[in-house]
């Protein structure tokens, strides 16, 4: 049975969105479930025939937060795994509807929480206009905020999925048009994720308590044909890789902050362009490409340093095998200069 909501209990649920969304918001992971390939993949999804097995185990790696990522968990790999290899008999009695894309999955994955979040989140690739980015963590954290604004009655169960991806949807579409002088630009978005972090609140504290949150990227993808900058000469970067593409978002990050300073600590190069910048969503990626970055690798020059022997520390950090991943954070009071060649 579809939510209904009346105007006081939404505006309840809205004076607690007030209440949390600050705090949970600056612990959602952004750089594991960033929007860019999302959205990409909702256009694919349109035409499922079209989906190729790279397509399909990438988009599916990114609903259990392994995008770019090998190390899937045991238990999303085999759905996966199920997904993939039946994925033409899918198409073949494809239907554009949840009532027809979830009972197919649920008959074949069951009906656990990795199965719930997989089904969901393919059902919203291939329904987005009538489902919404639904997982458990999100389900929990609508079912929290229901139980605090009084409203227990209105909560779900995961084990019946068609019903509870429907309640979602619901409380979701109703929710939001409240929430938008809250939340600000991106509610739609950020609704969402204050769900998800709701929902996950104790997991993500615990991950607070021990490392400190990382910052919502502001660069978070780089077309190198079309880039631009007032401050900077980006054509002065000739290479490719993840180190250029950082060191690139890193100009533009600054572009963004007119009269900001080209001298910086690297923990302040770290703030600029934290895990996700570029689409480098992938935290091995990112560390050896920001130590790269940081050294003369491959002839780089990004940076001057008042101690040329940390530039060759890192340098040579980036050409081992063995290197510790993790240097750069070891020396985050070091400052750096950009290169005075990339200024115009």
């Amino acid at each position: 049975m579809p939510l209904q909501l009346t105007d006081v209990k939404k505006k309840s649920l809205a004076a607690l969105v007030k209440t949390h969304h600050e705090h949970h918001l600056s612990r959602f992971p952004f750089a594991k479930y960033p929007v860019e390939p999302l959205e990409v993949w909702k256009q694919q999804f349109t035409d499922p025939a079209t989906i190729e097995v790279h397509t399909l185990r990438s988009a599916l790696s990114w609903s259990c937060g392994k995008w770019q990522q090998q190390s899937i968990p045991y238990p999303y790999k085999k759905l996966h795994l199920t997904v993939i290899s039946n994925w033409k008999n899918f198409v073949e009695q494809y239907k554009p509807e949840p009532s027809s894309v979830i009972p197919y999955w649920k008959d074949l994955l069951g009906k656990d929480e990795y199965a719930f979040n997989t089904i969901a989140f393919l059902t919203h690739l291939l329904c987005p206009d009538q489902v919404e980015l639904t997982d458990s963590r999100r389900v929990k954290g609508m079912n929290d905020l229901l139980t605090e604004a009084e409203m227990p009655d209105e909560c779900v169960v995961l084990e019946d999925m068609s019903a509870t991806i429907e309640q979602y949807s619901d409380f979701y579409h109703q929710l939001l048009p409240k929430t938008q002088s809250i939340l600000g630009d991106q509610a739609s978005v950020k609704l969402g994720r204050f769900l998800f972090a709701y929902g996950h609140r104790e997991v993500l504290s615990k991950v607070a308590g021990s490392s400190p949150s990382q910052p919502e990227p502001t660069i978070t993808t780089l077309d190198w044909e079309t880039i631009s900058s007032q401050r900077f000469n980006l054509h002065l970067i000739t290479e490719r890789a993840n180190a250029d593409r950082l060191f690139a978002c890193l100009l533009l990050a600054l572009d963004n902050q007119p009269g900001s300073s080209e001298k910086l600590t690297i923990q302040e190069v770290m703030n600029l362009i934290p895990l996700g910048s570029g689409g480098i969503c992938n935290p091995g990626s990112y560390n050896y490409a920001l130590i790269a970055m940081l050294g003369k690798q491959k002839g780089r020059d990004y940076f001057l340093s008042d101690n040329p022997a940390m530039a060759e520390a890192f340098t040579q950090q980036a050409n081992q095998s063995t290197r510790d991943m993790n240097f750069h954070k070891h020396n985050v009071t070091l400052a750096v200069k950009i290169n005075s060649k990339f200024l115009k």
